[in-house]
Order: C-alpha cells, then structure tokens, then sequence
C-alpha cells in the first residue's frame, strides 16, 4: 500500500501535464492591433502586438514607445524586461493590452505591456 500511493500520485501528475492543443476556430475578440497611430484609437484591454523602439524613460515603469505611425505611453513592470537589457537602437517587439486609467478624466492611455521581446 505504501508504494501505490506515491505511483497513483505520479501517474495522475502525469496525466494533469500541459495541453499540446488549442482552440482552432472563429472569435468574437477584437482583432489584435499593431501599431501606434490604430492602438491609440483602440478600447480597452485591446490586444496589441507593436513593433518599434523604447526611446525614453519617464517615469517609475512609463517608458514612450515609437514605430512608424507616432508615440505613446507603455507600462513595463520590472519583472518583464526579465534579463533583456534594451536600449533606444534596439527594435523591440511589445505585446500587452491598452489601458485608459481608472479616472475617466484623466483619459491615461497606455499600452500594458506584458511581454517584450528583442528582434534587432
């Protein structure tokens, strides 16, 4: 009895492994945007997957991001930059989701980044 139970509990931590599928299928999500100039126009929590560079800090996480059709305000937190080091040359490649604030005046648009990624 005592060896069965640590099999029983293998197998089924086992059988609980990650999943090799996914859905494959139509979606009524928003379609995902990629780049500035449509981002800024896009509700929130818009997916966004934006090509460009971070050319400027300015405050606490806030960096402004740039690609070809203009600039706006993103929101890295430290544990995304992870161990890559990203300077204003470096194209990167940001996915995260647009936010407006939580005050209706003060209209803060942002993009939320949640992965980014260094391609050049």
């Amino acid at each position: 009895m005592k060896l069965l139970m640590p099999a029983l509990a293998l197998s089924m931590s086992l059988a609980a492994g990650p999943a090799l599928a996914g859905f494959n299928g139509p979606s009524d999500a928003l379609q995902i945007v990629n780049n500035v100039q449509t981002a800024a126009q896009a509700p929130d929590m818009t997916t966004c997957v934006l090509e460009g560079h971070i050319v400027k800090h300015t405050e606490k996480n806030r960096y402004v991001f740039q690609d070809p059709s203009g600039t706006m305000t993103i929101d890295v937190p430290p544990h995304v930059f992870r161990h890559v080091d990203v300077t204003p040359q470096d194209t990167v490649r940001i996915t995260g989701e647009i936010g407006h604030g939580k005050k209706a005046e003060a209209q803060d648009l942002h993009l939320r980044v949640r992965y980014i990624e260094k391609i050049s």
